[in-house]
């Protein structure tokens, strides 16, 4: 019974210091995304060991990821053969650290909740990061629009604001799907939304999208989209000032002005003598 105890012992401490040959970690941006949005994650490997982690095509140690469905376990497979990282090496001491989009990697299309984990394989052992859950969302629908082409006359591409909630603020979001090859495009964040005015959403026969929404109470964004068959993109983004708001503020700044003068003129001109 000693002599088990013993080697239970011993195998606890040889795994405990194996395992901190190789430190990695794996962090979210946000807990929810929303649907066609870029899904990135921020990955550091520490090599803590006393030999030099070669990351390059072919090469036997290797930095993945696996994604899996909380329903049913089911793990995605990755639809792109390119590497999560890219061919460096990892010096005893070092530290290695990347951004991944992973929606590039992986078709995450449904809506629902996912489980995501780093793995780092060095010289035929497995380490590992805990799971961490995601949710992907298909936002709250407020408004959309359909786009024809001239010269392209079966493609339609639908354009829908939806919002959602992030970091205690309502976010508003430009979701686009082509119809009928039912292409999803980067959803756009377009920054924090005020519920007291509706967004507006305007489609031109030339392909230029606007989007205005409020999002302070006395300030308003405008966001312009280039929207051509094989492309999408962000042409101009500013800020709109509220015109009923920025008048009253003005109006205001106006009296206080003419007050400052009518109490200057009330002054006795003995008293400055």
């Amino acid at each position: 019974m000693k002599t088990w105890k013993l080697i239970a012992s011993a195998l606890v401490v040889a795994s405990s210091s194996f395992a901190q040959q190789m430190d990695v970690r794996l962090e979210l941006t946000h807990s929810a995304f929303v649907l066609g949005e870029p899904i990135v994650v921020k990955i550091w490997v520490a090599n803590n060991s006393r030999s030099p982690m070669v990351i390059e095509p072919n090469s036997a140690d290797k930095i993945e990821i696996e994604i899996t469905r909380e329903t049913d376990q089911t793990e995605l497979d990755s639809r792109n053969s390119a590497p999560f990282f890219p061919a460096t090496k990892i010096n005893p001491g070092q530290i290695a650290q990347q951004n991944i989009e992973i929606d590039k990697w992986f078709t995450l299309c449904d809506a629902g909740k996912y489980l995501i984990q780093a793995v780092v394989i060095k010289g035929g052992m497995r380490f590992e990061t805990r799971k961490r859950a995601f949710d992907i969302v298909p936002g709250i629908p407020l408004k959309e629009g359909l786009q024809m082409f001239v010269d392209k006359q079966h493609l339609q591409r639908k354009f829908q604001l939806v919002y959602w909630m992030r970091e205690q603020a309502n976010r508003l979001f430009l979701r686009i799907e082509d119809s009928p090859t039912a292409q999803a495009w980067d959803t756009i964040d377009l920054g924090v939304l005020s519920k007291v005015t509706e967004p507006k959403l305007d489609i031109s026969p030339k392909g230029e999208v606007t989007v205005i929404h409020r999002s302070t109470q006395d300030a308003f964004i405008r966001t312009v989209i280039w929207s051509l068959p094989k492309a999408i993109e962000i042409a101009e983004r500013n800020v709109l000032v509220d015109p009923d708001v920025s008048s009253s503020e003005r109006v205001r700044s106006l009296y206080s002005e003419m007050q400052k003068e009518e109490k200057k003129a009330d002054k006795p001109w003995w008293k400055f003598w």
